[in-house]
């Protein structure tokens, strides 16, 4: 199986509660499209599970600017993408490794490409 890859900073989590500097590295996080967002037609939003928040996954912020326009462009072709949550927190900018199927059948992992 080939993934393609790309480590990607979460912005906007102080305005949702600084809620990432709870969040376990590895934690696996859904990447869910904000097309009506009034600030970015291209926001997707991070959602992970916080334990002191539960166990249904809360908005913890977005993917960084850069990087959300090209993940868009693909989620709205329909290329299904998954993350995973890298760190962060309180002094440290959060990050998310962003994940998504490439093409072929080798076993292999490479820096994401948009199409």
């Amino acid at each position: 199986m080939h993934v393609e890859y790309s480590a990607v900073k979460v912005r906007g989590s102080r305005y949702m509660g600084d809620l990432t500097r709870y969040v376990r590295a590895g934690t696996e996080v859904d990447l869910v499209r904000e097309p009506d967002n009034p600030y970015d037609s291209n926001a997707v939003l991070v959602f992970a599970v916080v334990p002191s928040e539960g166990e249904i996954p809360v908005a913890v912020g977005y993917l960084a600017k850069g990087a959300a326009s090209k993940v868009a462009r693909d989620m709205d072709a329909g290329r299904a993408f998954r993350g995973v949550f890298v760190g962060g927190g309180v002094d440290a900018t959060p990050y998310v490794v962003v994940l998504a199927a490439g093409e072929g059948e080798d076993l292999k992992l490479t820096k994401l490409r948009h199409r």
